[in-house]
């Protein structure tokens, strides 16, 4: 696949920017921060939301889905799906740039809690470069003066060896509690697997509404997104675990408050065209069947009054219970094998039987 390939086949945009893997990891670190300097200077949609992003990523991200599986990459495209796909990479392209600089600066901000650099300095330094563990030594204040520091004065080394020092120290290094640690390496990590070319912008984009730190989501920085609303954000991505998206954009009022009219136009677009892959209303009873986060008792009933028990929430309904009875199956035999070999002395303390054969 490849731009030269017919500009109206998937093949086609199957290679442009959002959808390729590109290894960025040996471009100057300080090439990046200059463009994200000029990005945050002439940002002037800072206050996006990110449930109104993760929509735009998701309910576009299906309609793709479904064009790919009628499709061949190489089969011309008609004019409607032609434009679905020029405004998947229109509007997704930025969204991923704002979520990539989004990324690096919090992951920046956030190494600042660091509680063993000194001890780690010598060893960044050598994994790393000497410019890293002087940069993470020389900051000082809070949150605006990491950000200026890493904009104006970068440390001279690549892209990616500073965002592997990022995951490193989350790993590694000594933290507060509520600071830093592995939920941060896993955020960090999405950065790294983006730079290093193993995630295309579109995997990243995927992949970032779900990531959190210790305090939950990490859309709480007041930088290049508004202040999430957590409810709101995890009722997205339950419904998204079900692949209804395209049905909570067109049918969930909490879910359409955040979605744009030009969105919610699309959504309802992809319906008429795919009327048996897109339903008209948000099955919650298979929402709740697939893992939600939340409960949804409410809307359930509502639901039930209304429809009845779908016949795909039957099915993952009965999934669900064939898979938990085979869990409880596994820990009961383990249960089991764990008695005949072990024996409890006093609460907390057990000692192995030795099984000794008969003479």
């Amino acid at each position: 696949m490849a731009l030269t390939d017919p500009e109206d086949t998937l093949a086609h945009h199957q290679s442009r920017t959002l959808t390729s893997h590109r290894d960025m990891s040996e471009m100057p670190l300080s090439a990046v921060t200059a463009k994200a300097a000029a990005f945050f200077q002439t940002d002037t949609a800072k206050d996006t939301k990110p449930e109104c992003d993760a929509l735009w990523f998701y309910g576009l991200n299906h309609g793709m889905a479904l064009i790919a599986a009628e499709r061949d990459p190489l089969e011309p495209l008609s004019e409607a799906e032609l434009a679905f796909v020029r405004q998947y990479h229109t509007v997704l392209g930025p969204k991923a740039v704002r979520a990539f600089y989004y990324l690096l600066m919090i992951c920046t901000r956030e190494a600042r809690h660091n509680q063993s650099l000194s001890k780690d300095a010598p060893k960044i330094a050598q994994l790393f470069g000497l410019p890293v563990a002087n940069f993470f030594q020389g900051i000082e204040g809070g949150e605006p003066s990491i950000h200026a520091a890493l904009l104006k004065s970068p440390p001279a080394v690549t892209v990616g060896a500073y965002c592997s020092s990022l995951s490193w120290v989350f790993y590694n290094s000594k933290w507060h509690s509520g600071y830093g640690g592995k939920k941060w390496g896993n955020v960090a990590d999405c950065l790294l697997r983006f730079v290093k070319g193993e995630y295309s912008a579109e995997m990243m984009l995927d992949t970032v509404w779900m990531l959190s730190h210790n305090g939950g989501p990490i859309f709480n920085k007041g930088l290049c997104y508004a202040m999430y609303t957590a409810p709101a954000l995890i009722r997205i991505l339950d419904v998204q675990r079900s692949g209804q998206i395209p049905q909570a954009v067109i049918d969930d009022s909490t879910v359409r408050s955040f979605a744009p009219p030009v969105l919610i136009q699309q959504m309802q677009l992809l319906q008429q065209r795919y009327p048996d892959k897109i339903g008209s209303y948000v099955d919650w009873q298979m929402v709740e069947a697939l893992g939600a986060v939340m409960k949804y008792p409410k809307e359930i009933a509502a639901q039930e009054a209304k429809y009845g028990l779908s016949e795909a929430a039957k099915k993952a309904k009965a999934d669900a219970a064939l898979k938990a009875k085979a869990l409880a199956e596994a820990q009961a035999k383990a249960a089991a094998e764990h008695a005949k070999n072990w024996f409890q002395v006093m609460p907390g303390v057990e000692v192995k039987i030795i099984h000794r054969k008969a003479a």
